[in-house]
């Protein structure tokens, strides 16, 4: 005779106080023995006596593993599902614009999406970022500025940089080869467009709307583009629309 025969024979015996009449049987089997067919007839007739509160908290002692199981495949669908997506995601225009006051830049990037020409291209995106200050002096910038701005140029994610004319000249100054030939990438008509300029590596103009848009107290407002840039047609394509508007 099997152990688990013997066992079931001895709690019959000493009658056991946990061996529970079947509903489905008088001479109800072992659980263990139950088909599984039988084992969720049982647990219907348990949760039929049971008024809400009772079922909701058998369900969540019994079903506990299941029901966290069930969340956790559904999160990791959604993730691998968003990583994937953010993988098709490219970044079209990077600004990094100095002192703004500004927090809200989407309607700007938007607007600046548009005028690229990826109107409804959700997978394409201009990038904002209005993190970077000036020091108190005003001729640079401030320390982490300064380190999020060496990353950037290093790593080619910035595309446009916009910022207090003194802050340009320090940067220059320190290296004269950090930004493009802005009269080479737009033209000598759209560069014009823009009025005399002390050099041909940036752009300084008086615009109260751009200031609007990004939230700016300075002028004039200067504009280059890094050397280092990914997307110099993009940037020369943003610069050539506030060209025209300079026309």
């Amino acid at each position: 005779m099997s152990d688990r025969n013997q066992d079931k024979e001895k709690r019959e015996k000493q009658g056991d106080p946990e061996h529970d009449e079947s509903v489905l049987n008088p001479e109800r089997k072992d659980e263990l023995d139950l088909s599984k067919k039988e084992r969720r007839l049982i647990e219907k007739e348990k949760l039929k006596g049971m008024g809400i509160g009772k079922k909701l908290e058998y369900i969540w002692m019994y079903y506990k593993p299941v029901i966290f199981g069930v969340i956790a495949a559904i999160a990791l669908v959604f993730g691998v599902r968003d990583y994937y997506e953010g993988l098709k995601v490219k970044t079209v225009l990077s600004v990094a614009v100095v002192d703004s006051r500004i927090e809200d830049t989407d309607s700007t990037a938007e607007e600046i999406k548009e005028q690229l020409g990826y109107e409804g291209d959700k997978y394409s995106r201009v990038e904002i970022n209005v993190n970077m200050t000036s020091n108190e002096d005003g001729d640079g910038l401030e320390y982490y500025a300064q380190m999020t701005y060496v990353t950037q140029i290093a790593a080619g994610t910035m595309d446009i940089m916009i910022m207090p004319e003194k802050v340009y000249d320090t940067l220059y100054e320190n290296n004269d080869q950090s930004f493009l030939n802005l009269k080479e990438l737009l033209g000598e008509e759209n560069f014009q467009a823009f009025g005399n300029q002390t050099d041909e590596t940036h752009i300084s103009v008086t615009d109260s709307e751009l200031a609007t848009k990004f939230g700016l107290s300075y002028e004039p407002i200067c504009i280059v583009v890094p050397a280092s840039t990914s997307e110099a047609d993009n940037a020369a394509k943003w610069l050539s629309v506030l060209a025209e508007r300079e026309k």
